[in-house]
């Protein structure tokens, strides 16, 4: 695992559990703002099987990807990188339709980690596939700074905790890989005998420290390491904050590991109009709400030098979570007022409109009266 604070490289992992949360989107969106905002940025495809970060883009699939390198011993890492039409980002390309990318083998799944950590660039942002396959998982874990993208949807948390969770174990059992008698025990632990009883990081440590303390200080300090953070999206009201709160609030207490806010998205129609001009919308709206909201998520990030650790104000705020709640507030309040002012045009418009049709009835009754004058006269 690259421990982010430590490389002038960041690479940002993007995850959520479950498809249809907007992760594409947001790995899209980021990398072109950090790429306005002056960084050397790479966005991989690594949604094999179901790559589509090109239509995020707005770009042809037409490059060489991950399934031809894979496919491909003569094809170089480097050679993948492509073009785009935007500052300071380029691009890697997934499966790009070769047969078996979904299914690749644990060699193949190294050699591309392995290059990932060798590129050059200030940020590398991974689009990752859905669910919580190992290979999904692995991903995930090859940095400490991994996102978590959800829905205020009772569905996409139950996704987002389960992804979670997934990687902590699995990141434990590649800590103990080859300690045969730590990995009996880890299983052992992490079975969950009936449903409704989660297990808890805190009882496997605790059980591990009565029989070593040195294996249980070192399990400890892994994870420790794993600083995720949640991005929320579609939220669209303050209301959908408490069940940000609640997920990490669960995360703390079952799975023992630290889980700030970096940013929440409204559920914003301005997404939709950037999907048909086949442009990310800090490219086609930046002033809009999505726009705004990517752009502070990309600061935070810049200003973190130790990123995944923020770079908070605490005398202005008690925690990212606080501060997550008053931008909800500033933008869902400001989005309200922008509603309630279409509206109003619009009822101004639908009356004028009403005006002018009762005046162009007006004008055909009365030439219809003229008509049936002339008609008389003539007879």
């Amino acid at each position: 695992m690259v421990i982010t604070q430590r490389r002038n490289t960041k690479i940002i992992p993007i995850a959520g559990g479950k498809g249809g949360i907007g992760k594409t989107e947001l790995c899209a969106n980021l990398g072109v703002r950090l790429g306005q905002l002056g960084y050397r940025t790479i966005v991989v495809d690594l949604d094999l099987g179901g790559s589509n970060l090109h239509s995020a883009l707005g770009v042809k699939n037409k490059n060489p990807g991950l399934g031809n390198f894979l496919s491909d011993r003569a094809l170089s890492f480097e050679a993948l990188l492509s073009p785009t039409p935007y500052q300071n980002l380029q691009f890697i390309p997934g499966d790009v339709l070769v047969a078996g990318t979904p299914n690749i083998t644990y060699a193949q799944k190294r050699s591309i980690l392995r290059n990932l950590e060798e590129m050059d660039a200030d940020y590398i942002l991974l689009d990752l596939g859905a669910g919580a396959s190992n290979n999904v998982v692995d991903f995930f874990l090859v940095a400490n700074s991994g996102l978590i993208v959800t829905s205020p949807h009772v569905g996409a948390i139950v996704n987002a905790y389960s992804f979670l969770k997934n990687a902590v174990f699995r990141f434990l059992f590649r800590a103990f890989s080859g300690e045969s008698e730590v990995e009996k025990f880890l299983r052992n632990q992490i079975k969950e005998r009936r449903p409704g009883n989660p297990v808890k990081v805190s009882s496997v440590l605790e059980a591990m420290a009565q029989i070593d303390t040195d294996q249980a200080l070192k399990a400890k300090r892994y994870i420790d390491l794993l600083q995720p953070l949640l991005v929320l999206n579609m939220v669209r009201s303050t209301d959908d904050l408490n069940i940000g709160e609640s997920l990490r609030d669960l995360v703390g207490k079952n799975l023992s590991i630290t889980f700030d806010a970096l940013g929440m998205i409204v559920h914003d129609e301005s997404l939709a109009a950037a999907h048909r001009a086949h442009k990310p919308v800090v490219a086609a709206n930046p002033d809009s709400f999505v726009g705004i909201e990517i752009d502070r998520i990309a600061q935070k990030i810049v200003q973190s030098p130790e990123f995944p650790t923020l770079a908070l104000e605490k005398s202005l705020y008690a925690d990212s979570y606080e501060l997550l709640r008053i931008e909800a507030q500033n933008d869902l309040s400001t989005l309200q007022s922008e509603q309630n002012e279409e509206a109003l045009r619009s009822e101004s418009d639908a009356a004028e409109f009403i005006e002018v049709l009762t005046a162009q009835k007006k004008q055909i009754q009365e030439l219809q009266g003229t008509i049936r004058m002339l008609t008389m006269r003539q007879g």
